[in-house]
């Protein structure tokens, strides 16, 4: 959002609501800023979630599993869960076929692995990466 736009919104001039801005990003409170892909667009449109359930939950075999994730490019999003299943996954393919190859190849070798459920959305009603700010 433009600066100006933003300025607007919330009833100040330009000005302070950059250094307010700023300020924030300063502290922490912003901590990025992110582009929304059109995940068509790029051959990523197939968007799986995939429930995990580890042979053993130990504090060793949740920090290997964690690790090992982090190295799998197509986990866009991971979870640990309270309670069954351990973690929940994002993944994204371009279709049904790739991400069979990422089961196959990358999910099911990840280690300590049990268990594998995958589920697609049939329509994706609502995403945001904002926050709801009163």
């Amino acid at each position: 959002m433009q600066n100006n736009d933003l300025a607007d919104l919330v009833g100040l001039s330009p000005s302070p609501c950059l250094r307010r801005v700023r300020r924030l990003e300063a502290d922490g409170v912003i901590a990025g800023y992110s582009a929304v892909v059109d995940r068509e667009a790029v051959g990523c449109a197939y968007e799986p979630i995939v429930w995990v359930t580890l042979t053993s939950v130990t504090r060793e075999s949740m920090l290997e599993f964690e690790q090992a994730i982090q190295t799998v490019p197509s986990i866009i999003e991971a979870a640990r869960m309270m309670g069954q299943p351990d973690y929940l996954l994002r993944v994204v393919a371009a279709d049904a076929e790739a991400f069979e190859t990422i089961y196959m190849d990358e999910l099911a070798a990840l280690p300590h692995v049990q268990t594998l459920t995958s589920q697609l959305a049939m329509k994706v009603v609502k995403r945001t990466t904002a926050l709801p700010i009163a």
